[in-house]
């Protein structure tokens, strides 16, 4: 009975410092390099639960911290950059869900893997939406993307420009489907036009250029080299 007791009085007493370490305390602090962090830390003064944290250059991150980093949901806003981040982190970096803002109306949303890098979505002030994988921010792979007058992309996109194969449907009923180098039709591609007419062959900056052949809605067809869209021979 004597020992249970001696047990019982032991583990409260250890239970007891373990919450006091793990106690949340609320302060405000100001570090030597101008940052102010203002929230909760455990009991050994690590920064820890939730808090704000404010650069000299008027940076912030508001949200959930462990260990001394972000760590959970929280916003960050990058005043000097223009936009902010509100989702998940891990260890000090984005990782996991979330919305990024820009101050110029742009939002872009997914599931990333790193600042800006992972699959979601990006829709612009005026209305332009694509849908896809990204890579720094910026669209890379295959997506689509539909812009406010109705037209329609799909296919490969590298560093934000279509560039690899790809399809595009304007809103009139013109499509093309080949060849894009940084959003211009280049090389090989096929265009069918709205009156049923079409051209396959090479392209140079949106223009039939090289060798092939255009066939009007009559069936009259030209067929050899163009230049800068124009039937050479």
């Amino acid at each position: 009975m004597k020992k249970s007791m001696q047990y019982v009085i032991a583990l409260g007493a250890a239970m007891l410092m373990s919450a006091a370490v793990n106690a949340q305390v609320v302060e405000t602090t100001t570090y030597d390099d101008g940052r102010v962090y203002t929230g909760q830390r455990n009991g050994k003064g690590k920064i820890e639960g939730k808090g704000l944290m404010i650069w000299p250059n008027g940076d912030r991150y508001d949200g959930e911290w462990k260990k001394g980093l972000q760590d959970g949901e929280g916003t960050y806003t990058y005043a000097t950059a223009g936009y902010s981040y509100s989702g998940h982190w891990v260890k000090g970096n984005i990782k996991g869900h979330g919305t990024f803002r820009f101050n110029n109306g742009n939002v872009m949303e997914g599931d990333w893997t790193a600042m800006g890098t992972g699959t979601g979505y990006l829709v612009f002030a005026d209305g332009t939406r694509y849908d896809g994988p990204f890579v720094n921010g910026a669209p890379n792979g295959q997506g689509t993307k539909v812009w406010a007058n109705g037209d329609r992309y799909e296919g490969a996109f590298a560093m934000g420009h279509m560039t690899g194969q790809g399809t595009i449907t304007f809103s009139d009923g013109t499509t093309y489907t080949g060849n894009w180098v940084n959003d211009h039709r280049e090389g090989q591609g096929t265009c069918r036009f709205k009156d049923g007419a079409y051209y396959e062959g090479q392209w140079s900056n949106d223009q039939f250029h090289g060798r092939g052949k255009f066939v009007g809605p009559d069936g009259n067809t030209l067929e050899g080299t163009f230049n800068n869209g124009k039937f050479v021979e």
